[in-house]
């Protein structure tokens, strides 16, 4: 029986803040909104960080909700009592308001008053301060804990890592914290002892972060700054406080998760672990607070999280052989749990289910395969299961690593995990997409070969934003992978210059191409990389004369070229903002291809789309092109960018500035790449295909300008050559097809379906030759038959006849495997066996037709086919 329900505390925190004078807010999406910095939203404060630098206004000083938060940090701790990858946050905030000592005050009121915790259980942690960062220890956090009556011997000081707290992403508010850890007694372990270890993993839970003092801003190059006021920050997890209050082992045993637990070990029959039951249920309520919010399983981002999630539920009933495990009526329990809480949880249930269905069984055979593999890598008495071996386990067949660990740990062996994670590293290097040169084979450029040779040139200045052609300086020539002076007629080499109008591959763009023009030489430029500090890198192919370094050259690119692969790129953008318009905003961006005839665009999205709706993104573009908006670009920081409502998607790297490109109020992206100066340069906009290229990927490919209207003026002349052969119309080609197909089938005419193997091999029969033959009759004919005869001579290498009976009409059809036609050519055959109804034929040597008037005399060619055959 449980002493306090997690619903009396959600009640009782709220009520204790709100009576304090905070005011209460909903809470947010676990999708971050317009922060690519952050993968989920994984704590209370995160949605708000715009209130802690104030760049917005709260709407009340002081505040509180319940957030619910992802953490994929913990991901591998799951299983033990008290990890989560999913919590709900009972958080509170006092923005420019009180500090460090009301809200430890607040914290211990509420802690001892509130939910009547024994002070003697709770001690606390501190930060120590930071020497290297210059930061002080926090004193007066500890001084105000023992003002409460908080015993020197329950404080303790801990470093950077545990009590320093923030940012919420890679830069933003941040600051020391102070800790609230419930001691669970001496069965769980060792007691602290002062200046000791602190054990934090299994006797002492922490159950408050009581106070994150936001004091400092963490910038992008990893300096810490002063923010222009102070706040506070506290969050509790409901999960650990619930197991707490009601004095329980793990938070699989509150009244949150043990309905779940529950209908797992009715699943599993007995055969699941504890670990493995609260891996399950930890993992399906992540996935469905995940896709409750429309993220799809996919292989980047955040749709990784949840297929690596589904895949781990499945691999662990798998192992378990519980082959028959229902995942569906975990998830409605999960679903019921929590959609009093969360509307989004019942209104979007079929989603869920289906979405988590359609990924599990899409990956169960696959991963049955993978344990039938394993099964018989493990099966000798002592083993070690090979690096590669693993590698092959984990990426082909989705096994989990630590699972084929603990498979072989079982089974008593063990994996070679240093070569595992060598293959791992392998694979990630081959993975690298290379160059559109083609890499160091296809004579492109590799840049990490280039390392040595270029780690001491200064960054390139990119002209190219501004310019198509531009002067520079020679600074460095490199052929054969060594630094040489010069480079002569039918060289290739690399040339560095001190700048550049030549953009180099990034971003999905292709490279530009063009010339160098020097007092002594000419050369073609054929490929163009940029390495991690900014040196752009030319392969070139001297034409004539020579090149040298320290020359002046003149640069130009190749500006028809470069027109085109900018409207393509513009028009990605406006591809992008059609389909988030007409699809919705979860619409985003895994990858893009720009190049000089036609670019590619993918994006996540689970359903293919109609031609109705690839018929309005389309005109939506063109919609666009016909506004002719204006290009604007800008330089700002990602923060700015960020507030400013552009467009930037988790994984993309940002540097300490950003570029926006904008056009009106249509597109806000940030973009590296070139554009056209306004829409209408464009002309028009032509999608070609629509398809899927991996599971919730989709992929359009698309043509603009006159690859567009070239591309659609020989669709009509194909169309108006299809309505010349019908004889109509183009308009009435469509309902000329329909009749024609609706029409019924001439009445020799059948539907025909192939042989099989045993009947092939039932009629196949020798001569006295020795030749294999085969031979058949159907009632009927269809241009199969014929193809079907080929086919099957090349099976049995040999010769095959088919006599089809027509009304008052034979058809007849000699077949040769190939190889034997100069010796048994189906010419002479098919005269030989036509002889028998007094028909005609003839063809090639390894395939004749024929035919006559239906006599019973065509039986004799079944007959004596083999005489006929041994006769030539």
């Amino acid at each position: 029986m449980l002493k306090i329900t997690s619903k009396e505390i959600r009640e009782i925190f709220l009520n204790f803040f709100v009576n304090k004078k905070h005011l209460k807010i909903p809470c947010s999406s676990i999708i971050p909104t317009n922060d690519p910095t952050l993968l989920f939203i994984n704590s209370g404060m995160a949605p708000l960080k715009k209130y802690f630098t104030g760049e917005a206004q709260p709407p009340n000083s002081d505040l509180c909700n319940i957030q619910p938060c992802i953490r994929t940090i913990d991901i591998e701790e799951v299983g033990d009592r008290h990890h989560l990858t999913s919590f709900e946050m009972l958080g509170s905030w006092s923005i420019n308001n009180y500090f460090k000592e009301k809200a430890i005050a607040l914290a211990f009121e509420l802690l001892v008053e509130g939910f009547k915790i024994p002070k003697e259980k709770l001690y606390v942690t501190v930060f120590e301060g930071c020497e290297k960062l210059n930061l002080s220890p926090d004193y007066e956090s500890a001084r105000a804990w023992e003002k409460l009556g908080i015993p020197k011997s329950h404080i303790v000081f801990q470093p950077f890592e545990d009590n320093f707290w923030g940012p919420a992403g890679e830069t933003g508010p941040c600051g020391p914290c102070t800790e609230v850890f419930y001691d669970t007694g001496d069965e769980h372990g060792e007691a602290y002892v002062e200046g000791g270890y602190f054990d934090t993993k299994n006797r002492y839970i922490e159950i408050w972060n009581a106070g994150v003092f936001m004091q400092f801003n963490k910038n992008l190059d990893g300096t810490y700054t002063p923010l222009k006021f102070k706040s506070v920050d506290t969050g509790a997890g409901l999960e650990r406080l619930t197991m707490v209050l009601n004095g329980l082992d793990s938070v699989y045993e509150t009244d949150l998760l043990k309905p779940i637990m529950d209908e797992i070990a009715l699943q599993s029959k007995g055969n699941l672990s504890q670990k493995a039951m609260r891996i399950i249920a930890d993992h399906l309520r992540t996935t469905s607070f995940i896709l409750s919010e429309g993220i799809k399983p996919s292989n980047d981002g955040r749709g990784y999280i949840p297929r690596r999630l589904i895949r781990k539920c499945a691999a662990l009933t798998l192992k378990a052989k519980v082959e028959e495990f229902d995942f569906v009526s975990v998830l409605e329990k999960v679903i019921g749990q929590y959609s009093d809480f969360y509307t989004h949880f019942k209104q979007n249930k079929e989603d869920i289910i289906n979405t988590f269905e359609n990924e599990r069984t899409h990956f169960q055979q696959v991963l049955k395969d993978g344990f039938k593999r394993l099964e018989k890598i493990t099966g000798k008495e002592s083993f070690e299961i090979s690096g590669k071996d693993a590698f092959i386990l984990v990426s082909t067949y989705g096994i989990p690593i630590e699972l084929i660990q603990e498979y072989a740990e079982e089974k008593g062996g063990n994996v070679n995990i240093d070569e595992y994670k060598e293959e791992f590293k392998k694979h990630q290097e081959i993975s690298k997409s290379p160059s559109s040169g083609g890499g160091k084979e296809g004579g492109g450029i590799d840049l990490k070969e280039l390392e040595g040779v270029l780690k001491d040139i200064p960054q390139t200045q990119f002209k190219g934003y501004e310019v198509y052609e531009c002067e520079g300086t020679v600074l460095r020539i490199i052929k054969n992978g060594e630094k040489t002076d010069s480079v002569k007629s039918g060289d290739k080499a690399l040339i560095i210059t001190d700048r550049t109008p030549f953009y180099a591959e990034s971003g999905g763009q292709v490279p530009d191409i063009g010339e160098f023009i020097t007092p002594d030489g000419k050369a073609d430029v054929l490929d163009v990389q940029k390495d991690d500090n900014g040196v752009f890198v030319h392969l070139v192919v001297v034409k004539e004369g020579i090149l040298r370094v320290n020359s002046t050259v003149e640069m130009k690119i190749d500006k028809e070229r470069r027109l085109k692969i900018q409207a393509n790129h513009s028009s990605v953008h406006l591809l992008q903002s059609a389909l988030r318009k007409l699809l919705g905003n979860t619409i985003s961006q895994t990858g893009s291809l720009v190049e000089e005839d036609r670019l590619r665009f993918d994006f996540q999205y689970d359903d293919r789309m109609t031609e109705e709706e690839i018929e309005q993104v389309e005109k939506q573009v063109n919609k666009y092109i016909q506004m002719n908006i204006p290009l604007t670009t800008e330089i700002t920081t990602l923060n700015d960018a960020i507030q400013k409502g552009v467009l930037a998607f988790f994984g993309d790297k940002y540097g300490d500035s950003v570029r926006v490109v904008q056009f009106g109020e249509i597109s806000k992206e940030l973009c590296g790449g070139t554009h056209t100066s306004a829409t209408g340069n464009i002309g028009c906009f032509k999608i070609l295909s629509e398809g899927s290229v991996g599971r919730g990927i989709r992929r359009i490919t698309a043509v603009t300008g006159n690859t567009a209207i070239e591309y659609t003026q020989n669709q009509i002349k194909i169309l108006k050559e299809v309505a010349s052969k019908l004889r109509v119309s183009p308009e009435n080609v469509a309902s000329k097809l329909d009749t024609l197909l609706k029409a019924p089938k001439k009445k020799d005419t059948i539907e025909f379906k192939p042989l099989d193997k045993s009947d092939i091999q039932e009629n196949t029969k020798t001569s006295g030759s020795g030749q294999k033959y085969f031979v058949k009759i159907f009632d009927g004919f269809s241009d199969e038959i014929r193809d079907e005869a080929i086919r099957i001579s090349e099976i049995i290498k040999g010769i095959v006849c088919f006599i089809c009976k027509v009304e008052d009409k034979l058809r007849v059809i000699v077949a040769v495997d190939k190889p034997l036609s100069k010796k048994y050519n189906a010419n002479l055959v098919i005269k030989n066996a036509l002889k028998h109804i007094d028909g005609k034929g003839g063809g090639k040597p390894h395939l004749a037709l024929g035919g006559g008037v239906y006599t019973e005399n065509y039986k004799n060619i079944i007959e004596e086919f083999d005489k006929i055959i041994d006769s030539i």
